[in-house]
């Protein structure tokens, strides 16, 4: 790639950084970190104690392998702020997501870590294409949930004009983007679906030059099915409340091949989720991150549940940035069917791999019987005769892919319910009483 693009990256001075130089800051930021929950004195400062660290200058960054990890139960059972490693007046925010018991998962900002939040999102925005003369119609959720605020802020902090729609109301969103003409979409997979519906049966024909989707798994089938439905380059964004919220890795316009780590403040391992073992570049693994620079919340080596495999091959783009695959799925999603181990993004690539599917599906989970059994509930792409040829070429295509078989039902285009705000559900169990979608016997 030509040295012109380079300016249009936020931070092109930490983004493109030597590896070499990278490492050093990485290390030196590591060494903070540690000193910082020693000194915090909570329950990672006796972790660390009890792997015999006494002092940052103790760890080297080629044995942060070896260090105690920190899992989702470990925030459970100090909720709300029993691991703050500042004092409870300097934490401005907080966001989070589901727990258990109907408790959230609760994550403390301080001011700082707004501005380290912002910038990653502009990280972001800049690497789709964004620029000062941007409109972004944002159409996460805003709230508790990070989605919306993230992206909000991240705008802001890139110069762009950001449009705060929130999700739903998708009449006024189609409105909107009729009205204001944005180049940028923000808002999950399965609502950019919803929006490119409902922008054609309104006639409205979108000018978005890039969506960044983030917040559920999906697949490069999708994405091609959103570039043809809203004319723009469709682009993964990753994060979680944990560890900040979006912005700790997003793909680039240039190659969309894989989302770069912001690595300067999110250090990434992909282990193996059982041992918990370093697995090599190249291999999925369960993501591990620890926050070298967050303040209120600082965490070593979270364990997040998603399965991606990790890449430090240069990209055209410039950056230097290691880079991480699709999510392929969540450690505890993983169905087990008959004995076979399935990611639902798995299906997903069989599925819309068939032109003549609309993007909207359900798995079904049917556990009315000792043995469960799979069914995959696709729409149509029109309402034409069905030809029986179709099912029998997915059910084909699943088997060789999964090495299990899956009931295949075609249905009616509008079957599947849609998703107006929050994630999409994408798995529904069944264990008796009414289907979860009208006519499965």
């Amino acid at each position: 790639m030509s040295r012109q693009a380079v300016p249009a990256m936020f931070e092109a001075e930490s983004e493109a950084m030597p590896p070499e130089q990278l490492h050093q800051l990485q290390q030196h930021r590591l060494g903070g970190l540690i000193d910082r929950l020693l000194a915090a004195d909570g329950l990672q400062a006796r972790r660390l104690a009890d792997a015999g660290v006494k002092a940052g200058a103790d760890v080297q960054l080629k044995d942060l392998a070896a260090l105690p990890a920190i899992a989702k139960q470990d925030l459970w059972d100090a909720y709300p702020f029993g691991l703050l490693a500042v004092p409870r007046e300097e934490v401005v925010a907080v966001h989070g997501s589901s727990g258990t018991g109907g408790r959230p998962t609760l994550v403390a900002y301080s001011r700082a870590d707004l501005r380290l939040w912002a910038r990653m999102c502009a990280r972001a925005l800049a690497a789709a294409g964004a620029t000062t003369d941007s409109i972004v119609h944002n159409a996460y959720g805003y709230g508790l949930f990070t989605g919306g605020l993230g992206i909000h802020q991240g705008a802001i902090e890139l110069g762009a004009t950001v449009v705060p729609v929130s999700g739903g109301m998708t009449p006024r969103q189609v409105t909107l983007i009729g009205d204001l003409r944005p180049d940028i979409l923000t808002c999950t997979p399965s609502y950019a679906v919803r929006l490119g519906e409902a922008l054609a049966e309104a006639g409205v024909r979108p000018t978005m030059t890039a969506g960044i989707f983030g917040a559920e798994p999906w697949s490069n089938e999708l994405r091609a099915r959103l570039n043809e439905l809203l004319g723009l380059q469709a682009l993964d964004i990753y994060g979680l409340s944990e560890i900040i919220g979006p912005g700790v890795a997003s793909e680039c316009i240039v190659a969309a091949d894989g989302l770069h780590v912001n690595e300067d403040h999110f250090l990434v391992e992909a282990v193996d989720p059982v041992s918990g073992r370093p697995v090599p570049d190249g291999e999925p693994g369960e993501l591990v991150f620890t926050t070298v620079t967050k303040e209120a919340l600082p965490l070593l080596r979270y364990r997040t549940g998603d399965i991606a495999s990790l890449s430090r091959a240069a990209c055209p783009c410039g950056r230097t940035l290691a880079r991480m695959s699709k999510v392929a799925g969540r450690r505890d999603d993983m169905l087990v069917i008959r004995g076979v181990n399935v990611y639902p993004s798995e299906v997903e690539r069989v599925l819309l791999g068939h032109t003549a599917l609309a993007p909207d599906y359900l798995l079904v989970v049917d556990e009315r019987a000792p043995q469960s059994r799979l069914i995959a509930c696709c729409e149509m792409g029109t309402a034409a005769p069905v030809p029986d040829s179709i099912a029998t070429e997915l059910a084909s295509g699943l088997k060789d892919a999964l090495g299990l078989s899956v009931d295949v039902r075609l249905l009616p285009p509008g079957s599947v319910p849609r998703t107006e705000v929050g994630k999409a559900v994408r798995v529904r169990r069944w264990p008796g009483g009414e289907p979860p979608v009208p006519g499965l016997g």
